[in-house]
């Protein structure tokens, strides 16, 4: 596994709201149980003191089966990447959660495992990378399970129309290889539920990309509960350069294949 750190010019449309980052795990006890107290009574604000979350403290982190952009300062990955060929895997999931032990020095991540839904119901440690994708290798699927690779999702996309995406990948690799590329945008901060007992702010849209020589699957979809079917998320590759920035979706492709708007209809006999 290697590790570096890089700047990386990140678009501003992926940071296009302000975090109050003073809300850490070095708040004392007694601040947290108070700030709880006034989230649940609809006082206080999560922004008294609004400060850009836009970093240039961003690591690189090459996990052997797939690859992160992490904010140190946001405590989440902003990117994915990693690449499928037919499924030949069995390694098992692990039943835990972990901190991610690869992170350099003075970046910080999630400052808890537990579940979001100890928190607020109805939110799901949501994998970035999917799991059941890294089950080629016992040490992949582990680092699946890094908090690095976790951030909060409705636990109804979660387990709807993010796995039915996912399953579009698990389908499409027994016929060709592909490259998965996606990553997250925030920019409200009236969901950031777990800012006091995780450290990380909640994002609002996830993005995926399935890509093989010919065929190019992309979604942008909002992280919420009230959602259509998966088919009324699709764009384009050029549309998402456009919503994020091409150097965040970094996919190198033919202008026609980025512009191609494809369907996201299984194989026949899957």
């Amino acid at each position: 596994m290697s590790l570096k750190v890089k700047r990386f010019k990140v678009p501003s449309t992926i940071f296009q709201r302000p975090i109050n980052l003073a809300i850490r795990v070095t708040l004392r006890l007694s601040l947290a149980f108070c700030a709880a107290l006034l989230c649940a009574c609809d006082g206080g604000s999560k922004a008294a003191q609004p400060v850009s979350y836009g970093s240039d403290r961003l690591v690189s982190l090459d996990h052997g089966g797939f690859k992160l952009l992490y904010d140190c300062d946001l405590r989440s990955t902003l990117r994915y990447d990693y690449t499928l060929d037919k499924d030949t895997g069995n390694a098992a999931r692990p039943s835990s959660f972990k901190l991610d032990p690869t992170l350099p020095a003075g970046c910080a991540q999630q400052t808890s495992t537990a579940s979001y839904a100890s928190v607020v119901p109805g939110w799901d440690r949501g994998h970035l990378v999917t799991s059941n994708h890294m089950d080629t290798n016992a040490e992949y699927i582990l680092r699946a399970n890094y908090m690095t690779n976790i951030v909060p999702q409705a636990s109804t996309f979660n387990q709807g129309i993010w796995l039915a995406a996912e399953n579009v990948a698990e389908c499409y690799r027994d016929l060709t290889p592909l490259r998965v590329v996606g990553g997250v945008v925030y920019s409200d901060i009236a969901n950031d539920y777990f800012l006091i007992s995780h450290g990380i702010p909640t994002p609002e849209y996830f993005w995926k990309v399935i890509l093989s020589a010919d065929k190019a699957i992309a979604w942008y979809i909002p992280n919420r509960s009230d959602l259509a079917s998966l088919d009324s998320y699709l764009v384009s590759i050029t549309e998402l350069e456009a919503k994020l920035g091409a150097t965040m979706v970094g996919i190198d492709a033919p202008e026609s294949l980025k512009a191609s708007l494809a369907t996201c209809k299984l194989p026949a006999g899957r």
